[in-house]
This record gives C-alpha cells, structure tokens and sequence, in this order.
C-alpha cells in the first residue's frame, strides 16, 4: 500500500536512519562500561594479592610444645614437635629453629610453657659451667710475674709450683703440685681509675693481681688451696707438643 501522506512517510524515512544510530550508540557505550568495570576488578584482584605478599609472612620451620610443661621440667624429645607455621621474621629468629631439636632435648625449663607455644631461649635456665665428675673447679691468686709474664690464657696447660714464703739458709727447692693442669678461666683485678701506664713507661698491668681457674681433681684441689694459703704459688705453662729429641 502507498503512504496517504507523503510528508509523513518522507519523515518516517528520515528518522529510522537516526533511531538505528542512537540505538547502536546505546549500545556501544555499555560495552564500553562493562570492559572498564571488569578491568577495574582485575587490577583490585591483582592489588589485594599483592598487597597480602607483602603483608602476610613467609612459612617458617620451628619448634612446638605438644604439652604444658611445668617449671624446672626437662625437656623430652616427645614435648616437642617440628611444626611450619607463618611468622614475621622478628618473631622466626627469636624461637628455636626446627633444626635446634639437640639443642632443646634434655634442658630444664626456667618457666611453664603451655602447650602450642614456640620455643624460646628465654623459656630455659641459664646453663652452668660443667664440671666433670670426680673433678673441681679452683681459682687461685697469682701475680703476673709468676705466671709466665701474665701471658697464661683459658685452655692452656700449666704446671703448679710451690715454695715456702721464709727461705732457710740453704735455699729449699720449689715442690711441683701440680704437674698437668688446664686453665679454664683467666681474670685480672682493674684498680679504680687506673691509667694504663706508669711513670717509667711500664704497663699498670703488669703489677695487677692475676687469678686463675684450672681443672683439677679432689686431691690436687687440696694441696694447691693449702699451698695458697702457707706458701708461694707459682704456675708457669707447659707445652703440650710432643718431645722429639729422643727421636732423632
């Protein structure tokens, strides 16, 4: 059928070509949107990740208690277990590393340690010296004159000399108390504000007490603290190296 009304028709012409434009513009700018807004939550995804990299702490490998354990308790092999957990690296280097099993097994406890808790160094009594069985520990005033120059140190072999204080006319022999002796400490009394040196350019050291801590057994413990008390003591050290003039 033909159009009645030409004007009409002619203006129905002209304003299809313009819906279909605005209707294919429509839908270009919501393409648009929908690309913006899934860009948009990929980069919040890929920030979030990022960010919990950073703030969440690596796995680290330490030591646990499975139990409580009370005070002054020692440490079993089942008290503990190796266990991966997140912890800033502050937290990691202050506990017991899932490597320092021998380190914790057999030690006593200086507080409770409930269970689940890390390990701590601070969680231990302090270790004592040891002393082995039959043995002792004696310290002993010298003067460093009479100790090789002041120059004995821990670790070192010394032998123990003593002499009598009042020498008789005929001059008396120093007696040897002590043929072997380890030295396990050393120690110098500092004098208060003391200078370092004195006025004939001597070292201030070197007129300082000497004291001195050797590994002995019982018997020889007792003749070198009598010996301290009536007589001279001197040490002087001695070396270890084997003897190679017989061998030539």
């Amino acid at each position: 059928m033909g159009c009645l009304d030409r004007g009409r028709c002619e203006m129905a012409t002209l304003a299809s070509p313009l819906s279909s434009s605005r209707a294919f513009r429509t839908t270009r700018r919501v393409n648009g949107r929908i690309i913006v807004g899934a860009g948009l939550a990929v980069l919040s995804v890929l920030a979030l990740v990022l960010g919990l990299s950073l703030v969440v702490p690596e796995t680290q490998t330490v030591l646990q208690v499975t139990q409580d354990i009370p005070s002054g308790a020692v440490l079993r092999p089942d008290d503990i277990s190796v266990v991966k957990v997140r912890l800033p690296e502050t937290m990691a280097a202050a506990a017991y590393s899932g490597a320092a099993v021998d380190q914790v097994v057999g030690r006593r406890t200086a507080v409770r340690v409930a269970a689940g808790q890390l390990l701590m160094p601070t969680q231990f009594e302090a270790p004592h010296a040891s002393v082995a069985p039959g043995r002792v520990q004696l310290t002993i005033p010298v003067d460093p004159y009479t100790a090789s120059g002041g120059a004995v140190g821990p670790g070192d072999t010394v032998v123990v000399y003593a002499s009598p204080r009042q020498q008789a006319a005929s001059a008396q022999s120093a007696a040897i108390l002590v043929d072997q002796a380890r030295v396990v400490a050393v120690g110098r009394t500092e004098p208060a504000g003391s200078l370092g040196t004195t006025g004939g350019g001597t070292s201030a050291a070197t007129n300082r007490p000497l004291w001195l801590t050797l590994d002995l057994d019982k018997d020889q413990g007792a003749r070198v603290i009598a010996a301290a008390r009536t007589q001279f003591v001197d040490v002087a050290l001695l070396s270890m190296e084997p003897d190679m003039r017989g061998r030539e």
